[in-house]
Order: C-alpha cells, then structure tokens, then sequence
C-alpha cells in the first residue's frame, strides 16, 4: 500500500513538474530577432510559439555570427517555401 502511494506521488510530481516546463516554453521563453537590414533598427523579441511558426514560413534563420535573423523586410511569408 505504502508502494502504491510512493508511485502516485512521484507521478504526481513528474506532471506537475512537466506543465510547469510547458508553461515557460509556450508563454515565458522569447528570443531577440535582428531585422533584415542589419543592425540599423532594434532587435524585437518573440515568444516560443511565434519563432517556431515563422521558422516553418521560412521567415528566420541564424547569421554567421549565430543570431536569429528576420529574412524578409515587410510582411512575414504566409506558406512555408518547400
């Protein structure tokens, strides 16, 4: 019995600990973007959930330097390139 409740309770922890990761990934996590011009104009910064869509749009990439950059200059790509 005693068992049973050790197990309930890690697994408890676990879903707990896992929405608590979820949670910051959807909603706290954000990345600074450089616009396409250069350095000329302020990075922005994007939640999670926006990077990753306008990645799959082919709308960011990473420069040598490793900085995510914007790859357009007006209005974002609305379908992805391939």
């Amino acid at each position: 019995m005693l068992n049973s409740k050790r197990k309930i309770i890690v697994f408890c922890v676990l879903v707990a600990a896992g929405a608590v990761a979820l949670t910051y990934g959807i909603f706290l996590h954000a990345a600074n973007i450089s616009s396409a011009q250069g350095t000329d104009s302020p990075a922005l910064v994007r939640s999670e959930p926006a990077l990753i869509r306008e990645v799959t749009v082919g709308g960011l990439e990473r420069d040598a330097s490793g900085q995510v950059k914007k790859t357009y200059t007006d209005k974002a790509p609305q379908a992805c390139p391939t």
